[in-house]
């Protein structure tokens, strides 16, 4: 059984950051909750109760908006012994020549370098403890590119790689790196890439029985409640008909 006591999850608002968020409280651990959107924030701590210790909505494109956030819920007494970096997304699909390029920037800075600057920062409180697991949600897209989708897939496949480096930086502590990749998994996903475009979305799940995102809250819960020996070191979910990060069969 997992005796992690608090987990800190970026992107709450979002479909698989709030399942995993309400799974995690539902198991007993505390919380301490981000994401962009203050009213949708607020909504999910007001269904979450006391589970959640301290929430911020934060935004993670911003570097010292970020250490302003740690220090916060370190100024609140507050150890986080599991960071679940959720928080990502993509923006448009389509061939690279035609691309904007602000998409460009935000979704490399969205995807990796806020991922990387809040594991920079609790990673130091983990070792110093000794105790810790990061969690990094990747995606079957950070294992094989798809066409309109290289600088998503290419943020996808850099959390993959970073995962697997800080797991060598970290081995010689208890601290655990786990990278969960999932498949295609109904959220407003799509409907964020495609910029509100309800129509262009559904189609991207037509003819399949895609993944939900208590699916993948369900699978963080199973890597958080390992024994001390034990990492999952990495875990790809797909739905039943998605054979590849492109491949699907329709019915």
């Amino acid at each position: 059984m997992s005796d992690y006591k608090v987990a800190l999850v970026t992107g709450a608002t979002g479909g698989i950051g709030s399942a995993i968020a309400s799974k995690l409280a539902n198991e007993g651990m505390q919380l301490v909750l981000t994401g962009r959107n203050q009213e949708k924030l607020e909504a999910l701590v007001a269904t979450l109760g006391n589970s959640v210790i301290y929430s911020e909505a934060v935004d993670i494109l911003d570097n010292e908006a970020l250490k302003k956030f740690a220090d916060d819920i370190s100024d609140q007494g507050i150890e986080v012994d599991v960071l679940i970096n959720n928080a990502g997304g993509a923006l448009d699909l389509a061939s690279i020549e035609n691309y904007e390029i602000d998409d460009i920037s935000t979704m490399v800075d969205l995807n990796v370098r806020s991922l990387m600057v809040l594991t920079q920062i609790f990673s130091k409180q983990f070792v110093s403890r000794n105790r810790g697991h990061i969690i990094n949600i990747g995606s079957t897209a950070g294992t094989a590119a798809y066409g309109g989708g290289a600088v998503y897939c290419a943020a996808k496949a850099a959390v993959k790689m970073f995962s697997d480096g800080i797991r060598i930086d970290l081995m010689q502590s208890d601290v655990k790196v786990t990278t969960i990749q999932p498949g295609m998994v109904h959220t407003d996903f799509s409907l964020v890439r495609f910029k509100g475009d309800k129509e262009r979305a559904d189609a991207v799940y037509a003819g399949i029985e895609p993944l939900i995102a208590d699916d993948i809250a369900d699978t963080a819960w199973f890597v958080l409640n390992q024994p001390k020996r034990v990492v999952i070191a990495e875990v790809t979910v797909m739905a039943n008909q998605q054979g590849s990060s492109y491949a699907k069969f329709s019915k």
